[in-house]
């Protein structure tokens, strides 16, 4: 164990140092590191049944070496629900994500050594999902519910509880308050994790006319074997918003530490690992089975690209000019490809030999075989019932190539007319989302393929795009179909001639198609020589390589408003906003908008936005951001930096805008990007509101790394 400790200690301290930009704030914290990163020892043996208040079982950030005094609260050998609530209570306590993540190691760890099959809902719970955004996981619990679950159990008049609304707020809050001096005449048994986790399962599959009282009876149960603290996060549970500070990145990096510690492998590299492996195959169920059968030594040879779950999809950097371009690529050959303005779309096929339960399945195709299909959006939610025409025209495909039996592709889904001409995509969006009958289609739509991730069971994410470029165009030829139950397949229009003049031209033709402006990609691996200026500048190499969750700089986009402005539309989180006054005193106004920030693990404040808004829109914001609901509050939420400002109320980060500004300038009061140019953080002047993108959410915003990014170009330029 001693060896352990020992490798624990080192990898933490290396880590503080990576983090922390201020060596006196890592000389303060060393010591706290050493303590809460320590090899845990704990007591396999049952605690207490009293578990109405939390923190008698010591604290999860600071256990160490010698706590094998520490008791794991369990109930017939499962993890009570306490322990969980501990975690929570004690993240929530801090906004230092090192510490959110060092608290959230211990925890798994605990739960990994006491409870394995309490790992995975542990996780689903703190990532305030059910499942993957690809699977049916809707808890579909609101005030109805919640309301009625609680006015029984604590015996509440609705008065009082309206009354705990208008002090509280939260209805996490209001839960603590109401149920912390009820008492029960039989002693119920404490929750355990699963034991919660399986009654929100169960929540989610109640449907129908009754639904609401089914619900509301499950929720109850719940609740009266919890109270105070164990209710108060049992309902920020229910309605998935924890507000820990539990992002992906972070959780992800608490799963890698928690199966390394006491492993040769380090923690950079574990967490490298856990984070590139959810990247390709993004369902935390798969991931934790994998590991607790193999450990992190087999997990990318467990966890494979495989039809049916979606790849974290790749995207471009930003740049402000054409001629930037070659400077950025090198000199490097690429390729120029249309940007269409329509819905991103991944496309899974695959030939199965009996119907599947999600997704589409065809008639038979050949040899007693069917083709499943599944096609999923930006933000991996599953859209196949959206586009029944598509999986038509994959279907034809498949029966007149013998060469296929299953790939993967990234594609744009585009409205067209009926002359195939492109539409915009807001015509698109007003087609149905979901049980689109294939012969009554209203919007068509022709489908756009760029790129290609797995082929006849082969990934190809690792081979250059000129390969899997040419594996896509070779297996999936341009099918026009004659017929609106078929949507026309094509490839997206690309040249790849690197000169200026060719680009240009081509860049003017994209505009006639309607198109936002071009993405240009890099065809081959660059690796840059012992002579090369990149070398002398420390340029890293430029992957051709597909880079699930990563803006590359081998994929750069210019859009049509390149030209304009601050050179690019900039994608934004909506984190607070003050009363409006005047002819907006009924509505929010202005905005608080924020960029996420990869080092951070936040969101952080970055300009206010009063401009491109209309009193329709202006009205859906104030039902989609009511005081008094979750995701409102007088205070940040946990994953949010403010900077300098005080809005008037504070929004949970759950959606991204599309804006665009005049310049982007330094500023001593937003601190978006700070340090990243000077000691001042940036902010953007101006900023006016494009749209809503419902097809992003908050991690796929523009980072401030972007930001500064841009900054520095229009600096140059």
């Amino acid at each position: 164990m001693a060896d352990d400790v020992e490798l624990a200690i080192k990898l933490s301290m290396e880590s503080y140092k990576r983090e922390a930009d201020e060596r006196e704030l890592y000389q303060r914290d060393i010591k706290r590191a050493k303590l809460h990163s320590e090899t845990l020892v704990i007591s396999s043996d049952s605690g207490s049944d009293n578990d109405d208040e939390i923190g008698n079982t010591g604290s999860i950030h600071t256990l160490n070496a010698s706590s094998d005094s520490f008791v794991v609260p369990k109930l017939d050998n499962a993890i009570q629900f306490t322990l969980f609530v501990q975690a929570c209570v004690e993240c929530s306590s801090t906004r230092s994500r090192i510490e959110i993540t060092n608290i959230l190691t211990n925890y798994l760890r605990i739960v990994r050594k006491n409870d394995p099959d309490a790992l995975l809902p542990s996780l689903w719970l703190f990532s305030s999902q059910l499942g993957p955004p690809y699977e049916p996981n809707e808890l579909g619990v609101g005030k109805l519910v919640l309301n009625g679950a609680l006015k029984d159990v604590a015996a509440l008049s609705p008065t009082r509880l309206k009354q705990l609304h208008n002090r509280l707020g939260d209805i996490g809050d209001v839960a603590f308050e109401a149920t912390r001096n009820v008492i029960s005449v039989v002693k119920p048994k404490p929750l355990t994790v699963s034991q919660v986790y399986g009654t929100f399962k169960d929540i989610a599959t109640q449907h129908g006319p009754r639904s609401v009282t089914a619900k509301t009876n499950l929720v109850k149960k719940l609740l009266v074997s919890a109270k105070a603290e164990q209710a108060r996060w049992l309902m920020r549970a229910l309605v998935q918003n924890l507000r820990i500070g539990a992002v992906r990145t972070t959780l992800s990096h608490a799963l890698a530490r928690a199966f390394a510690v006491g492993t040769p492998i380090d923690l950079p590299s574990a967490e490298k690992i856990v984070r590139r492996v959810y990247a390709r195959h993004p369902n935390y169920t798969t991931l934790v089975k994998a590991l607790l059968d193999s450990g992190l030594n087999e997990l990318e040879m467990k966890v494979p690209v495989q039809v049916g779950t979606p790849v974290q999809p790749m995207l471009g950097a930003i740049t402000r000019s054409l001629a930037d371009v070659q400077t950025r690529l090198r000199g490097q050959p690429f390729t120029s490809e249309a940007k269409l303005d329509g819905q991103r779309c991944q496309l899974h096929a695959s030939l199965v030999d009996s119907k599947q339960k999600n997704g589409w399945t065809s008639p038979l195709v050949r040899d007693n075989t069917y083709l499943y299909v599944r096609l999923f959006s930006r933000r991996l939610e599953d859209m196949t019932e959206k586009y029944p025409d598509v999986a038509m025209s994959l279907y034809e495909i498949f029966k007149n190539e013998p060469s296929l039996s299953s790939i993967v592709l990234d594609a744009e889904i585009a409205a067209i007319d009926d002359t195939d001409n492109i539409r915009s995509f807001q015509e698109l969006s007003n087609r149905s989302r979901k049980a689109v009958d294939v012969d009554e289609v209203k919007i068509r739509v022709a489908v756009f393929g760029f790129d290609c991730m797995l082929f006849n069971g082969e990934t190809l994410l690792d081979k250059p795009f000129r390969e899997r470029r040419s594996i896509m165009r070779t297996h999936m030829p341009p099918f026009k179909p004659s017929s609106i139950t078929y949507a026309p397949w094509d490839h997206m229009p690309s040249i790849d001639d690197t000169g200026l003049v060719e680009i240009s031209a081509f860049f003017e033709k994209c505009m006639t198609m309607k198109a936002e402006g071009i993405m240009v990609k890099l065809l081959d691996y660059y690796e840059p020589t012992d002579t090369d200026d990149a070398v002398k500048t420390r340029r890293k190499a430029l992957p051709a390589t597909y880079e699930p969750d990563k803006r590359a700089e081998s994929w750069l986009k210019v859009k049509k408003d390149y030209l304009e402005d601050v050179g690019d539309s900039i994608d934004l989180v909506p984190i607070g906003a003050w009363h409006g006054m005047g002819r907006k005193n009924q509505f929010w106004s202005p905005i608080l908008l924020g960029v996420y920030d990869d080092d951070e693990g936040a969101v952080t404040a970055v300009c206010k936005c009063m401009s491109g808004f209309s009193d329709a829109f202006y009205k859906a914001i104030g039902e989609r951001y009511a005081e008094g609901s979750s995701n409102v509050s007088k205070h940040a939420f946990p994953g949010v930096i403010i900077g300098d400002t005080s809005p008037d109320v504070y929004f949970q980060p759950s959606e991204v805008w599309e804006c665009r500004g005049a310049d982007i300038t330094q500023s001593p009061v937003y601190p978006a990007a700070k340090g990243r140019i000077s000691d001042k953080g940036l902010s953007i002047r101006f900023p006016r509101f494009i749209r809503v993108r419902e097809d992003k959410d908050v991690e796929q915003a523009n980072t401030a790394a972007d930001l500064a990014s841009m900054y520095e170009k229009q600096q140059s330029g």
